[in-house]
Formats: C-alpha cells, structure tokens, sequence
C-alpha cells in the first residue's frame, strides 16, 4: 500500500495568498514596498531559509520584527480556508487505509495551527515542520523524516506540493510527485520532476485509485 504525504501552504490550505499580503505589510511597516514579491522564491523554505533571503535583499531589515508583524497578520485574517478538493482526497485516502503525513516548511505550532483551525488534524499519522530539520527544501530532509515517522519507505510515497522547491525535494527524496500549482507557476524544471500536474486536489482522486 502507498503513502501520501502533502506540503500544507498552498497545496491543502489556501494561505500563499494571505502569507503575500501579510509580507507586504511586515516589509512596508520598516520601509519597504512590496516585500511580498519575495514569497515566489522561497516557498517550501523554512524559517532559516527565509530570513537568510531577506537578510540578503533588505538590507537593514529587522527580521525579528518583520517575523513578529508577519505572524500577526496572518492570525488577524481569520481561520485558514481550505484548497478546493482537499477535504474529500483527505476523506478518500482515510476510507481506503491509506496513511498520510504533513510535511512543510512551517514550524510544527503552525501545522497544528493551521490543520486544526480548518479541522482537517487528524487526518495525518505524522508531521514534519520545518524547525525538525537542518536543511529546507529544496533538500529533501523534510520528506524523508515524515516518511520515517510514518514508517513508509520512500519510493511508496507520493507527495502533493505547489512549489517547484518541494517538488524538486520530493523527488530527491525518491517520491512520486504530484504538482498542484498555487499562486506561482511550477518551473520548467518541476516539470520534468513530476508525476503528473494537476489544476486542483479533486482531480487526484482517479489517479490514486489505480494504486489502491
């Protein structure tokens, strides 16, 4: 039997949208504009990954701060609302047996946060956030350790992601991937790293079921 394991921002709750806004207003409060145009290049990061990049393009930025204005935002804007097609591949997958994981550049308290806010927590036997791993992705670490903690081998698993990094890392990992593009196009790259591509979670369910 296979495993699923799926990045969580973008690709089961629809928060890439917010996490942009929420930047430009962390950015614009020390000065800079539009810092939110950022978020294309480090989706799939954790928060070293992150800051190491704003460090590097802002300079002067107070990144404690930034973090601290950022996180309040996005709790502001209310219960996270969930990918169109996520709860009935979630309900899919559990009817048929089939364990799933977690595995995001967020830290563990905003998995939790998140998937318990849109009720969809237990769902998943395991989780790996980003503060459990040393390298982000496009490593594929975060992948690897949420597939042990499942106790699934690697190349039984496939991954759901929405950015070309979490692709590249699932692949790495020697996973099956599956790409559903949020607000950033995969890269050509991606591409040619998948499994297949879809428009949304509810066309997935077809596919799976050939390897039920």
């Amino acid at each position: 039997m296979f495993s699923v394991i799926f990045d969580m921002d973008g690709t089961l709750t629809d928060t890439q949208s917010v996490c942009i806004r929420a930047w430009d207003y962390a950015g614009e409060l020390q000065g800079f504009k539009n810092a939110g145009e950022s978020i294309p290049h480090v989706l799939g990061m954790n928060k070293d990954g992150w800051e190491a990049y704003l460090a590097a393009h802002y300079e002067g930025i107070d990144l404690l701060a930034f973090d601290k204005a950022m996180r309040e935002y996005i709790i502001n804007s209310g219960t996270p609302e969930l990918k169109k097609g996520a709860k009935e591949i979630l309900e899919f997958l559990k009817q048929n047996g089939v364990r799933m994981a977690v595995a995001s550049g967020s830290a563990k308290y905003e998995i939790d946060w998140k998937l318990g806010e849109t009720g969809i927590l237990h769902y998943f036997k395991a989780f790996a956030g980003g503060d459990d791993v040393e390298l982000c992705k496009p490593a594929p670490d975060v992948f690897l350790l949420a597939a042990e903690r499942l106790g699934a081998d690697p190349k039984d698993c496939f991954v759901f992601e929405d950015s070309s990094l979490g692709i590249k890392a699932g692949h790495t990992a020697g996973m099956k991937c599956i790409g559903v593009a949020d607000v950033v196009p995969f890269t050509d790259e991606a591409k040619s790293l998948m499994f297949k591509e879809l428009n949304s979670l509810e066309e997935a369910i077809p596919i799976l079921k050939e390897y039920l």
